[in-house]
């Protein structure tokens, strides 16, 4: 913050390349205010032109000023200006430009005087929040996400000049339409892939065209085998799907494998003894397979006594 109140006085001070600094020791801090005071003053105090240019002419080219430690070098040249408008034109317009330029060097030297902020409790503050869970994926552009970058924006620039090149019309739709089918295909490729590498699909034997087709013991014996195996994402939903066969042979609804989970937890009433289990269960299975949490055997557990609670058993 300091270093940024002295360049802000530097550049308002319009600085004199190529001049030698003035004979005697550097200034501290207050003396460099104490300086600055005496000149407000003297402007304030001149009644006349030739008092004003004696102003102008005892004004040392630069001031010397050691801030922290660290020397600056800074210039009156635009001072040593407004003292010699002032001394041509006595007016009260020119005094008080003059004026406001000293009070605001005035009000970044106190500025520096005061002590650095400390910003330790929001920082503490900052890491906190960054180290919850919802942000334990968040992380920057990688290399992977620049060769994208870099490569979407190469196929844009080479699609645009074919877009705007009239020379040769046909080889031009061609090639757009090439580069396109190629597009698709690797987006396509990425996408497969990316879902193979995140284990988003599961393979269910005798997958029905209706949930309730399989009855609800299918699923359940499904989902305890997937469960011996180890493969507690998978047995997290087949447990859900036993739950939703079960209601849904009940005729709670009509059978629509396009609904989402959250679409049929809205088909039960508020006051039906289904709903807070189901709403357990949908929460449960969608934290492990849509979300980023990892399915354990105290989750299987948790996902069957809510399945029993629901009337399973």
């Amino acid at each position: 913050m300091r270093t940024l109140r002295i360049a802000i006085l530097l550049l308002l001070l319009d600085p004199l390349s190529g001049v030698a600094a003035t004979a005697g020791a550097p200034l501290s801090l207050p003396q460099y205010i104490a300086a600055l005071q005496q000149l407000r003053q003297d402007v304030l105090s001149v009644k006349d032109a030739p008092a004003t240019s004696a102003l102008a002419g005892n004004l040392p080219e630069e001031w010397r000023v050691t801030i922290d430690g660290r020397p600056y070098t800074l210039s009156t040249h635009a001072l040593g200006q407004g003292l010699v408008e002032y001394a041509n034109q006595h007016t009260t317009a020119n005094r008080d430009a003059l004026t406001a330029q000293l009070d605001l060097l005035l009000a970044d030297a106190h500025a520096m005087q005061s002590p650095s902020p400390d910003f330790t409790a929001e920082s503490t503050r900052l890491q906190e929040i960054l180290s919850r869970h919802e942000f334990r994926n968040v992380r920057g552009e990688t290399w992977w996400d620049r060769w994208k970058r870099e490569a979407q924006q190469w196929l844009w620039q080479l699609m645009s000049r074919f877009l705007l090149s009239s020379a040769f019309p046909t080889i031009s739709r061609i090639a757009i339409w090439a580069l396109l089918a190629l597009a698709i295909a690797v987006a396509a490729w990425w996408i497969v892939r990316t879902y193979q590498q995140k284990n988003i699909y599961t393979q269910f034997s005798g997958a029905p065209e209706i949930v309730s087709a399989k009855p609800w013991r299918d699923w359940e014996a499904e989902a305890k085998a997937a469960a011996q195996e180890g493969r507690w994402r998978d047995a997290v939903h087949l447990l859900y799907w036993a739950g939703i066969s079960f209601l849904e042979g009940q005729g709670l609804w009509q059978p629509d494998l396009a609904r989402t989970p959250r679409e049929y937890l809205r088909l039960l009433p508020a006051d039906d003894a289904h709903r807070d289990p189901l709403q357990q269960l949908t929460r449960s299975f969608e934290q492990v397979w849509y979300g980023n949490d990892v399915a354990t055997a105290d989750t299987f557990a948790g996902a069957s006594a809510l399945l029993e609670k629901m009337g399973c058993r």
